[in-house]
């Protein structure tokens, strides 16, 4: 007697204590999962040892830049320098100071303090705030014009180039009273909307925008998970045509989600665009093996007639199977724990929670319920057998020519591998968060008018190393910064270059306005230092430390830029560093980071790293299947499926030229750790009919009539489920919906064909070796004995 049918024979036994503890698990991980929250975190989805996520932190320990709100008014009239709206400016730029957060020194606009226009005079540097106070008249409106646009820094960054837009650009710390990116974003909006007359239009956009947005489209899971919810258990009763398969399949995805919802809870881990998905892939999983099981239920209590022996052999010839696919799936889940970034991590050990869960709940709750319930009545039985004739016939051909013409199967198979061979090579790794919102959003439409009026909303920084204390005064690095700005201003997308060297530059030019001789830049290290004493004696001595660290040791060189992509960014970053290897003398040393810094590496981690995960999960899918099925071919049968389906979704976004980002590669390795159930279960059930039919080509046909129909059923459901995604509107999820879709049918297709003739012509020995044997069916006295 095997390990599982002594599991079964107890839990048949002892139903009501196993539905009582499974109830009270439930029930305390269900009072853990009210603990959840959605939040957004962007340090979580980076991977931190990269070096541009190094440099960030470093950035922003040194500087303060942290969590981006660019914020463009647009008045109605068009004209910025008016009494009115630099009245409106001002007033909106305090309100921002005051949001929660909000970091003074970054709350840059025309009317902030510390925005400065630098001038000369008989008595020498004259550094004045751009607006001290907003004007009360046309002169005074004149006079901010002037000074805003005497200095090159703000054109493009805080007022539009033709005056007809100004901006505000502020960075926010995350605190108690604003502790997450749609809090922040809300504190903000409010800010500006209580400025609001109906004078000037309003945008808003930056990182905290969009993650705002991001948090609001993984809250919409919370609406589509009962949509598929319904159409799996739709699948389901299309299946056996019966309430009870409704209900248990989905009792126990159900069970499996709240169990793994409520160990997150308990964890303190928050709800995420990944790990949103989650309660989808485990009710989708746990509900397919649950199918398996009735399926087979169904099949042995027509041999036996006992409602309890059929429970028990069920489990005994499904168990195995089972056990092995959830094994699969839980492992390769499991193993994105090796992933450098924390919410990959997350989604991998959670889902692999659950798919253990679900494996627990199967063997012990549909036992259970299904040995109190009253035996299935024959009418019941009767739709269950015969539901399907057009299926039937189908499952009937494809045994037929799997078996008769297997060469022509697999030289289709082999055709259409090198069709999506083909079409996969116009596959691009690219990624861009604002792609990922539809163009009519309101986030892209604000993103795309701050664009069109000033010099971008995506950013790449570079964080100067002088070496040595003051080791950014010497006049060979100002010469090389500045050559390199010029440089990088003219590349493709860059809206605007910004240093400490612009301002250094205007202090000279404005002090020797009457030397032609005197250069842009100062030739000595100790007029720098000069130039930037008497800056801090005029206009304040803070105003630098945003872009230069007191010791002038460190600097940040600010590029705006229109495109996030990482297409886009890795050329820019790319073409920067050669720059600044020309350009900057020795010693200088330069590190990147910025917002398209940040998705590039995010991309490179995960585009990469998805790749050799799906590696991963192909060895620990070959190690499993071959363990259990005692034959290292089997394992290599089993992911023949599964690397066809990789191939035709690659293939196909190729051909749609979907980007292969952090997004699209996570969706394949799902696949594959998803789609390995359908062989396993199609290899243990050709095995067990090949010990007691005549030849293979009858046992394949039992297979395909038995367990290839729960296949059908099993992959249309998790493929419904996961197309409700799309009707989220947000790309992520429209992506992980209808690829997750696509895999699903193509893996349960191949395994029901390609696997069919690949047996017919390797006639492996570990299906012929038990050819013969014929398995003891237990009797209903059998477990009345143990009862």
């Amino acid at each position: 007697m095997t390990r599982l049918e002594r599991l079964a024979r107890w839990v048949v036994r002892r139903r009501l204590l196993v539905l009582g503890t499974l109830c009270a698990i439930t029930l305390g991980l269900g009072v853990a999962a009210t603990r959840l929250h959605v939040e957004v975190d962007p340090d979580a989805q980076l991977p931190q040892g990269h070096p541009y996520v190094e440099t960030l932190d470093r950035v922003h320990t040194l500087f303060g830049d942290k969590n981006l709100v660019v914020v463009g008014l647009f008045p109605h009239d068009g004209q910025v320098f008016t009494p009115a709206f630099l009245h409106k400016l001002a007033r909106v730029t305090e309100k921002l100071r005051h949001v929660p957060g909000a970091n003074p020194a970054l709350i840059q606009s025309l009317a902030a303090p510390q925005v400065k226009a630098i001038g000369g005079n008989a008595d020498g540097l004259v550094v004045e705030a751009v607006m001290p106070e907003p004007p009360t008249d046309a002169a005074g409106a004149a006079a901010v014009r002037a000074r805003a646009f005497a200095n090159d820094a703000w054109i493009g960054t805080l007022v539009a180039a033709d005056g007809s837009a100004a901006a505000v650009q502020a960075s926010f710390e995350l605190t108690p009273a604003t502790p997450g990116y749609r809090q922040l974003d809300a504190a903000v909006r409010a800010a500006i909307a209580s400025e609001d007359d109906g004078t000037f239009t309003w945008r808003l956009s930056g990182p905290v925008a969009f993650l705002s947005q991001l948090s609001a489209y993984s809250s919409r899971m919370a609406y589509l998970f009962p949509l598929a919810l319904l159409v799996i258990g739709l699948v389901h009763y299309e299946a056996f045509r019966t309430l009870q398969a409704l209900v248990l399949p989905l009792a126990t995805g159900l069970l499996s989600v709240l169990w793994a919802l409520g160990l997150m809870g308990l964890a303190g881990v928050a709800l995420d665009p990944f790990n949103t998905t989650t309660p989808v892939l485990i009710l989708a999983v746990a509900a397919g093996h649950a199918v398996q099981v009735l399926k087979r239920f169904y099949e042995e209590y027509d041999r036996c007639g006992d409602v309890e022996t059929a429970v028990v052999a069920s489990l005994r010839t499904v168990g195995p199977v089972m056990l092995a696919a959830g094994a699969v799936a839980a492992l390769s889940f499991a193993s994105l724990v090796t992933f450098g970034t924390a919410s990959i991590r997350t989604f991998g050990i959670f889902t692999a929670f659950g798919i253990v869960s679900a494996l627990v709940i199967e063997a012990t709750l549909i036992p259970a319920v299904r040995a109190m319930l009253p035996a299935p009545a024959r009418r019941e039985r009767e739709r269950e057998a015969a539901a399907h004739p057009i299926l039937d016939r189908l499952l009937g051909g494809v045994a037929a020519l799997a078996t008769r013409r297997p060469w022509r199967v697999l030289g289709a198979a082999g055709l259409l591998v090198a069709l999506c061979g083909l079409a996969a090579s116009r596959l691009a790794v690219d990624m861009s968060v604002k792609r990922q919102f539809r163009e009519g959003e309101a986030v892209r439409v604000d993103d795309a008018a701050l664009n069109d009026a000033f010099a971008g909303t995506s950013t790449l920084i570079l964080l100067l190393d002088g070496g040595r204390d003051g080791g950014l005064e010497e006049p060979g690095v100002l010469a090389g910064l500045w050559k390199l700005q010029g440089k990088l201003a003219a590349a493709p997308g860059v809206g605007k270059v910004t240093s400490y060297v612009d301002f250094v530059r205007r202090m000279h030019l404005a002090l020797n306005a009457d030397r032609a001789d005197a250069g842009e830049l100062p030739a000595s290290r100790e007029l720098v230092a000069q130039y930037l004493f008497l800056y801090g004696l005029s206009g304040g001595a803070d105003d630098f430390d945003v872009i230069l660290d007191p010791t002038h040791r460190w600097a940040k060189v600010r590029l705006l830029v229109r495109d996030d992509s990482t297409h886009a960014g890795e050329a820019l970053i790319a073409r920067a560093a050669a720059l600044a290897a020309t350009h900057l003398p020795p010693g200088v040393d330069v590190a990147f980071t910025g917002t398209i810094a940040s998705i590039a590496a995010s991309t490179e981690v995960m585009v990469h790293g998805k790749l050799r995960n799906i590696l991963q999960i192909a060895a620990i899918t070959v190690a499993v299947s071959a363990l259990l099925l005692r034959s290292f071919l089997a394992g290599l049968l089993v992911v023949v499926p599964l690397a066809l389906t990789v191939a035709v979704n690659f293939g196909v976004m190729g051909l749609l030229r979907v980007p292969l980002d952090g997004i699209t590669a996570t969706i394949s390795a799902m696949a594959v750790g998803i789609g390995a159930d359908y062989a396993m279960y199609l290899l243990f059930r050709v095995r067990e009919e090949r010990a007691t039919s005549g030849d293979l080509a009858t046992a394949l046909r039992r297979a395909l009539d038995t367990s290839g129909k729960a296949v059908c059923f099993v992959a249309s459901a998790i493929a419904v489920g996961y197309a409700t995604l799309c009707l989220s509107g947000f790309a992520l999820h429209v992506e992980l919906g209808a690829l997750v879709a696509l895999a699903m049918l193509v893996s349960a297709a191949s395994a029901l064909v390609v696997l069919p003739a690949l047996l017919t012509v390797l006639r492996p020995a570990f299906v012929e070796a038990g050819a013969g044997a014929r398995p003891v069916v237990a009797a209903p006295e059998a477990v009345a004995a143990h009862a």
